[in-house]
């Protein structure tokens, strides 16, 4: 595993190994002298003092890398190539221009809010980076692991997984706040996104994941990368959340409908907020070629989305829980939002959920778009399905 270490993250751990290692290679450099006293000259033992000097102060400039950096297992299911390019690495976001330029991209796509910004550099030992490689969809994804407070290695987690990790990098943070202040039971958050490379929040990138290659998207959150967390921190996947919103939303409700077509089940719970259902593209309003290309595929999608994917043609129930969730101003942000009945879409799900006995709520958010209720529903998720109350009675 190729370990990288930055200049920053050097010099911020400097303090802390001076502290660790100070006494050992004083004590050290006291018995290279008492040594060369006792068999040089005045002169040579001045010479030798000197290098054991310099010695500490490199050992003291050198600090060794976090624990867990060594300590990652991988999951039979990933190839040998996957396992050569997935690995931990420093926190990249808080080298907001040094760090992201680092791994291939000029201009960042995570607009971190100042605060966010601020807690992730105050806790960087609780938010561990992963660049995690899938061959068959040649893509190097970043994962963003953000440990509850006093996390417990031998203590099993709910995990609450965001995709679109670029645009819900301070939701995320903001939930990991609100356990740390004790309104909400401790979970592990995971936020999946794609690395530098490639540009996460463009609508090309996420419609080649979500919309033209789902199957082979949800295999590598199944098989691999779930697989992967859990064989590295020990997991709850009775309890755990799967969140998307918009075209994530699309690429949930495709999840939730696929869920029985595998052995590993990491998921629960199913959060499908704004699904943008029947959507389809014209030319006229993109600036890419990859979204519109797929019309064909896309109504055909469309059309095995009101049958959830043929979920109940497969299976008599589904036993999950499911909140569908939308803005009731979902309507004219943009031209190609006109044709789209949001609510309607959410409606529908809904209903066809509740007529084969699902577990599933649905969620209007009043005087809310399509973009700003995304921060006040996971708020309340995270304090409904995994309240305090239940942290305070298992203590």
């Amino acid at each position: 595993m190729k370990k990288i270490i930055s200049t920053a993250a050097a010099l911020s751990l400097l303090a802390f190994s001076a502290f660790s290692c100070g006494s050992k290679e004083s004590s050290s450099s006291e018995e290279v002298t008492n040594t060369a006293v006792s068999s040089v000259t005045t002169a040579e033992t001045e010479e030798v003092t000197a290098s054991a000097v310099t010695t500490t102060e490199t050992a003291a400039e050198s600090p060794t890398e976090p624990d867990y950096f060594s300590k990652l297992v991988y999951p039979d299911t990933m190839s040998d190539k996957e396992k050569a390019g997935t690995a931990y690495r420093e926190l990249s976001l808080i080298h907001y221009y040094g760090g992201t330029q680092k791994y291939g991209m000029n201009l960042t796509t995570y607009e971190l809010f100042p605060d966010t910004f601020t807690f992730m550099e105050e806790n960087t030992d609780s938010i561990r980076e992963l660049v995690v490689y899938d061959e068959e969809l040649d893509t190097k994804f970043l994962v963003h692991i953000i440990l509850p407070p006093d996390h417990e290695d031998n203590k099993e987690y709910p995990v609450f997984f965001l995709t679109d990790s670029a645009g819900w990098i301070n939701e995320a943070i903001m939930m990991r706040k609100m356990i740390g202040n004790g309104e909400a039971e401790p979970v592990i958050i995971v936020t999946l996104g794609v690395d530098y490379d490639r540009n996460g929040i463009s609508d090309a990138e996420r419609s080649r994941l979500f919309i033209v290659h789902p199957e082979q998207t949800l295999d590598f959150i199944t098989n691999d990368l779930m697989k992967l967390i859990s064989a590295n921190y020990k997991t709850d996947p009775s309890r755990s959340v799967w969140s998307g919103h918009s075209w994530g939303g699309i690429f949930a409700h495709y999840a939730l409908c696929n869920s029985d077509k595998y052995e590993y089940q990491p998921f629960k719970n199913y959060i499908i907020a704004s699904a943008l259902l029947s959507m389809t593209y014209s030319k006229e309003y993109w600036d890419v070629d990859i979204p519109w290309k797929y019309n064909d595929q896309i109504i055909e999608e469309h059309a095995a989305c009101m049958n959830e994917y043929g979920y109940f043609d497969r299976n008599e129930t589904m036993n999950k829980n499911v909140l569908i969730c939308v803005g009731s101003e979902e309507t004219d942000m943009k031209p190609w939002m006109n044709d789209l009945d949001m609510i309607g879409n959410a409606k529908a799900i809904y209903e066809r959920l509740t007529a084969h006995n699902v577990n599933a709520e649905l969620k209007i958010y009043e005087d809310k778009d399509h973009y700003n209720y995304g921060e006040e529903m996971l708020a309340e998720y995270l304090k409904k399905t995994f309240p305090a109350e239940k942290q305070l009675s298992t203590r």
